[in-house]
């Protein structure tokens, strides 16, 4: 794991701001830094894949096709921080951004089930 997030970092670089790949190189850094939190509970990997993830949304304006699969990402790990630390505006921003992903994701969309389960779960914490 610790290879692969040392491997998308270097990938990364060779993706300069305004390179096609840049979005994709740090979507994959972000999931893999969250999935080594998932395993080693590392919270500064957290903190960096929300960073990351919001570096990703930033690059995915209104209208573009993976922005609401950034909006999710990045929901769901504020709601792993909040999780953790308990700080309410975390979970705030999580619900706010599931939302953006429902507004997104029109009735008959084949993701739409997943975005409400999202919002639901985020609402009940």
């Amino acid at each position: 794991m610790v290879q692969n997030v040392d491997g998308l970092r270097m990938a990364l670089r060779n993706c300069p701001p305004g390179h096609s790949s840049r979005s994709s190189s740090l979507h994959n850094l972000a999931t893999s830094l969250r999935d080594r939190f998932k395993l080693k509970g590392v919270l500064s990997d957290l903190d960096e894949a929300i960073d990351v993830y919001r570096a990703a949304l930033a690059l995915h304006s209104t209208g573009h096709s993976e922005r609401s699969l950034s909006l999710n990402n990045l929901a769901n790990s504020l709601r792993d921080r909040f999780k953790q630390r308990g700080v309410l505006s975390d979970l705030d921003e999580a619900i706010e951004l599931h939302r953006a992903v429902l507004a997104l994701r029109s009735p008959g969309h084949s993701s739409r089930s997943l975005s409400l389960n999202n919002l639901a779960i985020a609402l009940q914490d």
